[in-house]
């Protein structure tokens, strides 16, 4: 099963003719008693779908979503034959006036991505924001709508591509060793196998697997704390964005 999660009931007026199942989840955190709500299997798809503050219009496939709340961060996958422009996307709790040329900004997707990958693995999840407006001034429920509808195609094919796909095999897991030798929490292990998921599904396992290679070579791993793994991890996620 295919499930498009929405914010909006004007963004869900848009998305006629989707495979699977439209969910309206309500706007920030409004959105987990309807998550609770949805049971999903082990082999479901999510797709979130909505619109976004950012500063360049257009539809992006989000490759990053990260919690402003809490610091944690989802990598959804990166289908290599979407044609679709990418951007990190952070979630906030409140709504953002003031925006980064190189981000969008959304109140739902990492709670989303939270919830679904209890479940499901990063390859089952996408998340698509087109951008609605810069923060200085709310677009009206019509606006939504009509700018979902000018991208339904592009919707569209994504949905089905997603929905279409056969279930794929697990990648290679991240050796332990690794996790042991940067002192991660489980958390940060937890981010680890998503950056090494994200590595694979983007065709960027060889530069990973150089990276880790160079910092063992600089004597930087193994690390001596907590907090120095910590500095390896955003260090890697930098390198991979």
């Amino acid at each position: 099963m295919l499930y498009v999660l929405t914010a909006l009931k004007c963004e869900a007026a848009a998305l006629t003719g989707l495979p699977g199942q439209v969910v309206v989840t309500g706007v920030g955190d409004r959105c987990i008693p309807a998550l609770g709500k949805t049971t999903l299997a082990p082999q479901d798809r999510v797709l979130n779908i909505g619109c976004c503050a950012g500063k360049m219009p257009g539809l992006y496939l989000a490759s990053c979503i990260e919690n402003l709340s809490t610091g944690k961060r989802y990598y959804p996958d990166i289908r290599s034959d979407s044609v679709l422009p990418e951007m990190k996307l952070v979630t906030s709790s409140s709504v953002v006036t003031e925006v980064r040329d190189d981000l969008l900004y959304d109140m739902e997707a990492a709670l989303i991505c939270e919830w679904a990958l209890k479940t499901i693995p990063p390859s089952n999840i996408s998340v698509l924001k087109a951008v609605s407006d810069d923060g200085t001034k709310m677009p009206s429920a019509n606006d939504i709508t009509r700018l979902l509808r000018d991208h339904l195609p592009e919707i569209e094919e994504t949905a089905k591509q997603l929905a279409d796909e056969p279930a794929r095999q697990d990648y290679e897991a991240y050796p332990e060793r690794l996790a042991d030798e940067l002192k991660l929490s489980q958390y940060m292990r937890n981010e680890l196998a998503s950056l090494w998921h994200y590595s694979a599904v983007s065709g960027r396992s060889n530069d990973m697997e150089a990276l880790l290679d160079n910092m063992r070579s600089e004597g930087r791993i193994p690390v001596k704390d907590k907090k120095a793994g910590k500095e390896i991890l955003d260090e890697i996620y930098a390198y991979l964005r």
